[in-house]
């Protein structure tokens, strides 16, 4: 039986995610090479998601928080962005002796990938209207980003009951799955 990881993209292409001083970043790095590793020791698939930052507002894009991306236009684009990935897990889904969906993993903390944890801020305007120590903080808030929020109601309208685990989540169940083997 191939077993199944829907990932978000930054997982798999780190190039993917705002420029940012990566040396804040070890915890995150470290729990994609654990992750990736069980992967590739285990032989799991890996589906990566699209990122619709990325590809809605490239890769020279500020930061942004949730509030920004919640609006019809970015919604809808992420439904389109999701749509044939839905279709992949549809038919995967379709024939559980062959296949088995573990879960979705996301990016904690993300405006659009993040599920159980999302940064929030008052964010707005023009960047060049502020004092360059004026910009606004930016919370961890609980609850989803605008993309795992998307993909959670398509799931649930498709029928589909996937997990949503983080990086590290995702590791320990391949690790327990080692450990049953």
């Amino acid at each position: 039986m191939k077993r199944i990881l829907v990932v978000s993209h930054c997982i798999l292409n780190t190039a993917s995610k705002v420029w940012q001083d990566e040396s804040g970043l070890a915890e995150e790095y470290a729990l994609r090479e654990r992750l990736l590793r069980l992967v590739l020791d285990q032989d799991v698939q890996l589906l990566q998601l699209p990122c619709p930052e990325l590809l809605l507002y490239g890769s020279r894009r500020w930061g942004h928080v949730r509030s920004q991306f919640d609006h019809p236009f970015f919604r809808a684009s992420c439904r389109d962005l999701f749509r044939p990935v839905l279709m992949q897990l549809e038919e995967y889904a379709s024939d559980p002796a062959r296949f088995s969906l573990l879960g979705v993993v996301s990016v904690e903390g993300s405006p659009t990938c993040g599920h159980a944890l999302t940064c929030a801020g008052d964010w707005g305007g023009e960047l060049s209207d502020l004092p360059s120590d004026a910009v606004p903080p930016v919370t961890m808030t609980a609850g989803p980003g605008v993309f795992m929020e998307i993909i959670a109601g398509q799931l649930q309208e498709a029928g589909l009951n996937l997990p949503f685990l983080t990086m590290g989540q995702a590791a320990e169940v391949l690790e327990r799955a080692d450990k049953q083997v």
